[in-house]
């Protein structure tokens, strides 16, 4: 189907929200959108409200102003309708706004609204925008469909019929193709076709996939000089700042990751979570004034955000004792603590940081209390503590002199992340602070090789044919160490060589596609995973 031959878009049965905190404006807009014949529209006068609305009712379009008063912004709307799922990909997002800052415009592009809208604006230019917008989404709803199904080779199927039909939203299309061969872990095919569009030219968003390619085959050098062109060519696309950074994570250098993400934030502040990513790196290099600045950015930023978390308070109130203000460090504890429910997670965080704090400042008594309070909210959470939070409460018992109980929390981490050199360089740090440096190298380094041993004792069944046995043992190790990807992917592995022997089934199928799932949501990078993909997709044709 052509462009020109797309159908006539009906915007009659779609359900509007309009959310901006003037009255005038939200009724001038329903106005507007009452001369389309639209019946059901909706409003709010507030980001919270919005979200409440968003709740209970699924919008085709949502009109929303920036700002908004106090309380969320239309930037923090589209956040948090995101991540709540209220907002998908068949949904029409405009952003409304008399603002043009760049801090503003940058910062709302890191989610990605369909359009932008300055106001004032006339009906015919909103509804022009709308009606294209609406013809896009209409041409590649099936695609996202599938792709949200985990469908991929259907997805890539519906883009290449749709390429051939040569759209108007070529570009569109070709995007989701690429997106779609990463998700699949299709790397090799990944690469071709990013390489095949490049051939025409510096393609951004092309070349931006491509060093995402080589990131995920741990092509490192040849990731990092992608990233590093893009930005210079065009020093607004954020996410290849992200990507170097990560990528020079993974080649050891956390210094020159830093710079790269002080870049970025320089040029677009009011994205959140790369604050956290810089205050967290700038705090691993025991760079505590840009640690601070970061942080204090975060809980500022953070107040109305679905992203907020007490650790982004927690982290601040550490950094501070660095900067030798422990009082201002006490104060933003207790600023937490009015701006979290009570909850066993958030007393855990607080009581951890409390105990920090207090051992810096040499009040043993205060902080053996709060470590007493940790404790207590550590066995109400029966061993569901979150894998930072888990080292910030190590760190904590070993200051105060507990070692046992912080080298039994360390080394269950080394056991889940023993290939993970960033958690292990953070292991390293919390035992360099403590003044034990060389008890934290053994003990990493005995761990690790423990968990070898495991993982090689299960390898060793699988090669001398013993694959039921293996299946068991992988199963069994996996259910010990479900964050260990190593662990995960190798009970995937015998999972599949069980099936290529004794035929497909439906049920190891499924729980090997799980340990699968469990390996890219841990590493997505892990070398080995696009292998076993491949494995999982030529089983599952057989099913």
């Amino acid at each position: 189907m052509k462009q020109e031959d797309k159908p006539p878009i009906n915007l009659k049965t779609k359900k509007v929200l309009i959310v901006d905190d003037f009255f005038n404006f939200r009724l001038t807009v329903k106005n507007m959108m009452r001369s389309l014949g639209i019946l059901f529209i909706d409003d709010a006068a507030s980001g919270e409200e919005a979200i409440k609305l968003m709740a209970v009712r699924k919008f085709d379009i949502i009109l929303c102003d920036y700002n908004l008063g106090s309380g969320k912004n239309g930037q923090q709307v589209l956040e948090e309708g995101k991540f709540r799922g209220y907002i998908n990909s068949a949904t029409i997002f405009i952003m409304l706004t008399a603002e043009n800052t760049a801090e503003m415009i940058m910062g709302a592009m890191e989610y990605k609204p369909d359009d932008y809208l300055m106001k004032p604006f006339a009906k015919e230019v909103l509804i022009n925008r709308i009606k294209n917008i609406a013809a896009k989404k209409l041409n590649l709803r099936d695609i996202e469909t599938a792709i949200d199904e985990n469908n991929f080779d259907h997805a890539i199927q519906l883009c290449n019929e749709l390429l051939a039909r040569r759209p108007g939203n070529l570009s569109e299309i070709m995007k989701l193709k690429g997106e779609t061969l990463l998700k699949k872990g299709a790397y090799g095919e990944a690469a071709e076709f990013y390489d095949n569009i490049l051939l025409m030219g510096h393609v951004a968003w092309a070349q931006l996939g491509r060093g995402r390619v080589d990131f995920l085959l741990g092509n490192y050098d040849r990731a990092k000089t992608i990233f590093e062109h893009i930005i210079a060519q065009n020093n607004k696309i954020m996410t290849a700042y992200d990507y170097l950074a990560q990528t020079l994570i993974k080649m050891h250098n956390p210094r020159e990751a830093q710079q790269v993400l002080m870049k970025a934030v320089k040029i677009s502040p009011r994205a959140l979570l790369r604050q956290k990513n810089l205050g967290s790196l700038a705090y691993r290099n025991d760079d505590f004034s840009t640690a601070e600045t970061s942080f204090k950015s975060v809980v500022d930023q953070g107040k109305y955000s679905c992203y907020k978390n007490p650790s982004d308070y927690t982290n601040l109130a550490k950094t501070l004792v660095h900067r030798d203000a422990p009082q201002e460090s006490l104060k933003v504890l207790e600023n937490a603590i009015k701006e979290f429910p009570d909850s066993i997670d958030t007393r855990l965080h607080l009581s951890v940081a409390e105990s920090y704090v207090y051992t810096k400042m040499h009040k043993t008594d205060e902080a053996k209390r709060a470590l007493d309070k940790a404790q207590k909210s550590a066995a109400e959470m029966a061993g569901e503590i979150p894998g930072d939070l888990a080292l910030d409460l190590a760190e904590a018992y070993l200051a105060a002199g507990d070692t046992q109980k912080g080298t039994a929390i360390i080394k269950n981490i080394v056991e889940s992340h023993h290939d993970n050199d960033e958690v292990l360089d953070n292991i390293r740090a919390v035992f360099k602070e403590v003044g034990m440096t060389e008890q934290g190298e053994a003990l990493i380094e005995t761990t690790r090789d423990e968990i070898i041993e495991l993982n090689n004792k299960g390898v060793k069944l699988a090669q001398d044919g013993n694959l039921t046995e293996a299946i068991t043992y992988f199963e069994k190790a996996a259910a010990h160490l479900p964050e260990n990807k190593i662990i995960n992917a190798n009970a995937a592995h015998v999972l599949m060589l069980y099936m290529k022997e004794q035929g497909v089934s439906g049920d190891r199928l499924a729980q090997a596609k799980t340990y699968l799932d469990s390996v890219r949501k841990i590493d997505e990078s892990y070398a080995d995973l696009a292998a076993l993909l491949a494995m999982y997709r030529e089983l599952s044709a057989e099913e």
